[in-house]
């Protein structure tokens, strides 16, 4: 009797493999690109088109291949990087394994031109759903040229997974930064939709950093150290140039990007107070490790490792930014380093210390000036002030329509810690959230006007950008002009900031644009919602007042007035609260 096992045909098995492997366009690029730089190449082209769905082509001067190579290239677990297990353990090449090309090639029609140094005539080799379909001389230059069309167009259940081209866009560019910062000496340029995007010269780390990040040099600090266990070489960024968002950090084990969110942690703590709240390091940082103690194997896209002795490295890694930091942005006095209990290097300095100086002005027979109640003795008196007799409402489920009837009634205003605001409104006691209620009030204002009228500056503000932003800029800008901004593109690496909408005259506008690139690319953009709504979101997030700003009474009136009239005023769109009903039983419930 047969049984009921067997072996699938090499076309399924490629595909699965291609599951694993090929992910989305940025996968293909990524393995296309490594396969460049491992054959020896100094000036490495990316061509992509429709976020590389339709079209992929990486160009590059290496060594090439003769015909029996450029054959077997194509084959699963056919590689020129490892000849025995033992070799997984000494690893000094990109790719290994040897399934790239082939699950690639089951997914997608590919073509690919290749002549080595030694062969006079190249190699045209035409694959389509892993099939050879053609195999002949063709007249090339030395090096590889692979093209990849079509991707997954033989599997349209992973082609609809895919998301917009703006997002895989921006996720291949990602792959095509992390390449270009690994090998500083090679040439890189990258085209989409036949645009140079990004002209790379091979040359050093720290030039590499500014023409891909548009920071400047001075911003960027030499962050070296060898020791027995971890080599580290790189730069952190000034403080200056710190992110709301963590993606402009990259970390690299042995030339190779790595996702590492304890190491991540390391550096990030070394900073201490030198970051603001909620703000996150710049910094390209290389760990060069014996090949024997680290393990770039455990995940098929190579970007997880894992050390042999992690916690070393970790320890290691935050005492060298923080050396690093020390030396630059602390001159301790005399006095400091006499009274130091531990050597200067290894101690944290906080930039902002200051020594205490007498206070001159100072008079002990001065009359002291009356003291007034805090915000926390307000909100007692408040909770102790009989609940005037009006006629009870339910403000957190009536309907919109019942809402505008008449104006709500709210008396007793005030802040607590510069982030809440306190009030009764309709002899309810309720906690405002200002941040998000601004925010609720300045989304629904976008959503409802159709045009949103712009104040030109007197003095036009230019931001540079990096290359991914300014690839998201391009995408974002008509969307980002109906809000009220006039921006436009300026030069190679920046834009130029002509108007802001009015809601925004009294804060920097131009700091917000950024702002909200970042906010987007981070928050928004791979959930399905639309694009306009996503960049309203956006845009109120960053433009409505923070916590920790002090407001008038008539400015918390007002605020608290306008969230009122707004069509949803208890939740967000996140579904977090704006307003919070307390009462004086639920607050005794805590000390029960």
């Amino acid at each position: 009797m047969p049984g009921i096992i067997q072996l699938l045909p090499e076309s399924t098995a490629n595909q699965i493999a291609a599951g694993e492997v090929v992910q989305r366009p940025a996968s293909v690029v990524k393995e296309l690109l490594e396969n460049a730089v491992d054959a020896g190449s100094t000036e490495i082209k990316l061509f992509i088109k429709n976020g590389g769905c339709t079209h992929i082509q990486v160009d590059d001067n290496g060594t090439g291949m003769n015909a029996f190579d450029a054959r077997m290239c194509w084959e699963r677990h056919a590689t020129s990087k490892i000849t025995k297990a033992g070799d997984l353990y000494n690893l000094n090449t990109l790719g290994f394994r040897g399934e790239a090309l082939a699950s690639i090639a089951s997914v997608s029609e590919v073509e690919m031109r290749t002549k080595s140094g030694e062969e006079s005539v190249g190699t045209r080799i035409v694959i389509n759903a892993g099939t050879v379909e053609t195999q002949e001389n063709t007249a090339t230059n030395q090096g590889t040229s692979i093209t990849v069309k079509n991707l997954f167009y033989n599997i349209p259940a992973r082609k609809n997974f895919l998301k917009s081209i703006a997002v895989e866009t921006k996720h291949i560019f990602e792959e095509y930064q992390r390449i270009a910062l690994a090998y500083p000496a090679l040439s890189f340029e990258f085209y989409n939709q036949d645009k140079n995007l990004s002209k790379l010269r091979g040359g050093n780390l720290k030039h590499r950093i500014a023409d891909l990040f548009s920071v400047k040099e001075e911003n960027l600090i030499d962050a070296s150290e060898q020791t027995e266990i971890v080599g580290i070489t790189g730069y952190i960024g000034s403080p200056t140039i710190a992110k709301r968002t963590r993606g402009s950090q990259y970390l690299f084990a042995n030339g190779r990007f790595i996702k590492d969110a304890y190491l991540n942690h390391a550096i990030s703590s070394a900073y201490g107070s030198l970051l603001e709240e909620k703000t996150y390091p710049f910094f390209v940082l290389f760990l060069n490790v014996d090949p024997g103690k680290i393990d770039v194997n455990i995940h098929p896209t190579k970007h997880e490792v894992k050390f042999e002795d992690g916690r070393h490295v970790y320890t290691l890694l935050q005492s060298v930014i923080k050396k690093t930091l020390g030396v630059h942005f602390v001159m301790p006095t005399q006095a400091q380093l006499h009274n130091a209990t531990e050597p200067p290097l290894h101690r944290e300095y906080n930039p902002s210390l200051k020594t205490t100086e007498p206070n001159v002005r100072f008079n002990p027979f001065e009359t002291p000036k009356q003291r007034t109640s805090t915000e926390w003795e307000k909100l007692d008196e408040l909770l102790n002030t009989p609940v005037q007799q009006v006629q009870q409402r339910d403000i957190f489920n009536e309907t919109p329509a019942d809402k505008h009837e008449e104006n709500r009634i709210f008396t007793d205003i005030f802040q607590i810690e510069n982030a809440f605001i306190i009030t009764k409104i309709d002899g309810e006691l309720c906690i405002i959230n200002q941040h998000r209620a601004h925010a609720q009030i300045l989304y629904e204002r976008y959503t409802e006007n159709q045009q949103i009228a712009s104040q030109q500056l007197l003095f036009p503000r230019t931001i540079a950008m990096s290359k991914a932003d300014l690839l998201l800029y391009f995408e974002m800008k008509d969307e980002i002009n109906a809000l009220g901004f006039d921006t436009s593109e300026f030069g190679k690496d920046a834009i130029i900031i002509n108007g802001l909408p009015s809601e925004l005259s009294k804060v920097d506008g131009a700091d917000i644009v950024v702002q909200i690139l970042d906010d987007f690319k981070t928050n928004f953009q791979d959930l399905k919602i639309a694009k306009k709504d996503a960049l309203r979101q956006a845009t109120a997030k960053n433009a409505a007042i923070k916590a920790g700003k002090a407001l008038s009474e008539a400015e918390m009136s007002n605020l608290v007035s306008d969230l009122l009239q707004c069509k949803q005023y208890t939740n967000n769109n996140a579904g977090k609260a704006i307003i919070v009903k307390l009462t004086k039983s639920s607050l005794e419930r805590f000390f029960q």
